[in-house]
């Protein structure tokens, strides 16, 4: 009887230490038939907005400026895979000089899928390999940059994407501890990318992500709840509950500010369109600022979510736990250019969440 208890015993701890991802059927199984990557020859031809759905990887383009929308890959049709844990938890969405990359995996090994023309889509990697999980991307002077915890690190690009360097974080903490990294990178001095996660530790690179260094953001936004980050105006602003940090010097120290958004903070967006930083709740009201310092209202009727936008001005809208893009050519007035097929009957079709947005030059469509 003893014998049969230690063995039960052995068994449900075993049972405790296998990661909870690893023990859910449902997830969608890593597809074999997407080509390896590190043919891309981006050639900047013609401009694009892209949108990524939050769940299943389904990516809609646009080559008539936000007009009108087709859709160019989807990895799961799966509505139980990618909530938070999955192999196509989408976590990020990027762009730089030609490349669109999309970027998904949280508690599994990240899956990074990128192009040059919107159109076809293959792995950025070019060898199968097991890349960093993803709780936030970005990109800038042809590199691109996801970044995960304390344990899993940040892994940047080469210039062609096709190879992928994971950057330790443990001697920069010094003892500290961090989860839930969010990134970003602004044009200031060449470029600068910014990773933040808990506990308000700052990473940030001067050199393109050869090397990087370490700073705080001050006490008094928590120590969880970093949301978005921008750039704009040679700023950078990292969103929180109540407050906002501002660094005026690249990621090396930082000011807090209120922005008097109210309500839950979760899945705020954060954007820098017409010259101003957007920060936007969930469900309703936003406030607008310059400086990332002094924040206002922004006007009656501006939809929730993420913003990005082209030079020619036009603005592409989405958001989480929103089923459609909206569009606007001044800011103002907003049209809705997609709504997912089948209206409310497809409300809970969570592969049709357009979550995440970019725009940029790729190459002209093969005929």
């Amino acid at each position: 009887m003893m014998k049969k208890c230690v063995t039960i015993l052995v068994v449900y701890l075993l049972a405790l230490s296998i990661p909870a991802f690893a023990q859910n059927p449902k997830f969608a199984p890593v597809r074999t038939d997407i080509p390896m990557g590190g043919s891309l020859s981006p050639r900047q031809e013609e401009p694009v907005f892209a949108v990524c759905s939050k769940q299943g990887m389904r990516i809609l383009v646009s080559r008539d400026d936000g007009k009108t929308w087709k859709q160019t890959f989807l990895a799961t049709d799966s509505r139980e895979d990618g909530g938070w844990h999955g192999n196509y938890a989408v976590y990020g969405m990027a762009y730089t000089e030609g490349v669109i990359g999309v970027f998904s995996g949280w508690g599994t090994p990240g899956i990074y899928i990128g192009s040059d023309d919107g159109e076809t889509w293959s792995h950025l990697n070019k060898e199968p390999a097991k890349l960093g999980s993803a709780w936030g991307a970005t990109g800038g002077k042809g590199i691109m940059l996801t970044a995960a915890d304390q344990w899993r690190g940040i892994t940047s690009s080469s210039v062609t994407h096709a190879n992928w360097k994971k950057h330790s974080l443990r001697e920069l903490l010094n003892g500290g501890k961090t989860h839930h990294i969010i990134c970003g990178f602004g044009d200031y001095k060449g470029g600068r990318f910014l990773a933040i996660g808990d506990n308000r530790q700052v990473f940030f690179s001067q050199d393109l992500c050869k090397t990087w260094k370490h700073g705080r953001i001050p006490e008094g936004v928590g120590d969880r709840g970093q949301q978005a980050i921008a750039f704009g105006n040679n700023i950078f602003v990292c969103s929180f509950q109540e407050k906002v940090a501002r660094s005026l010097d690249g990621g090396m120290t930082w000011t807090l500010h209120d922005h008097g958004l109210k309500g839950s903070a979760a899945w705020r967006g954060l954007s820098f369109v017409n010259g101003e930083f957007w920060l936007t709740g969930r469900r309703s009201g936003g406030r607008r600022s310059k400086d990332g310092a002094t924040w206002n209202a922004l006007p009656s009727g501006t939809p929730t979510g993420r913003f990005v936008q082209s030079p020619n001005g036009t603005i592409i809208n989405v958001a989480r736990f929103r089923y459609d893009i909206k569009r606007s050519t001044d800011g103002k007035s907003w049209e809705t250019v997609f709504t997912a097929p089948g209206g409310k009957a497809k409300a809970k079709d969570v592969t049709w969440d357009t979550a995440f947005a970019v725009y940029g030059k790729v190459n002209k469509a093969a005929k």
